[in-house]
């Protein structure tokens, strides 16, 4: 069932949410982006870093599935692609931190990417405050 977020048209409600949250969350997003391997990402979204060797932002391509716990995604390609991995469409040159998969909410999301001199696992909640305040915000945006 399709659905609407500020005139566009997505393939579902979740999809849409995902959108209006990027938004109140000040996420760059872009819908459908490139193909990477067997994988069609949902969206691609890049937000801000503070941290002096991260060059001001990560950028992710995101899977949108409704699914509500984490170990339900981990077959999925979007996360064979952690840690960086080039754009392969020539009009997207920037390099791509991971593959992210995204649930039902942002509790249900994970990727795995460098971050300052480390990395690790990350989740929406560890990069944006309030994230379940937004979520819900999101959800009476999306039509």
């Amino acid at each position: 069932m399709t659905a609407i977020y500020d005139g566009l048209q997505f393939k579902t409600k979740l999809e849409a949410q995902w959108a209006a949250f990027f938004d109140l969350a000040e996420w760059e997003w872009r819908v459908n982006p490139a193909p990477v391997d067997d994988w069609s990402p949902d969206f691609r979204v890049t937000f801000p870093c503070n941290h002096s060797e991260c060059g001001g932002s990560h950028t992710l391509l995101v899977a949108v599935l409704p699914i509500d716990k984490i170990e339900e995604f981990k077959s999925h390609p979007c996360l064979r692609h952690f840690y960086g991995l080039q754009s392969v469409a020539p009009h997207e040159h920037t390099s791509i931190c991971a593959g992210a998969a995204f649930g039902t909410s942002p509790r249900a999301t994970t990727w795995q990417m460098s971050h300052g001199a480390g990395g690790g696992t990350e989740a929406v909640d560890d990069w944006v405050d309030h994230a379940d305040t937004l979520w819900s915000r999101a959800a009476s945006l999306a039509k």
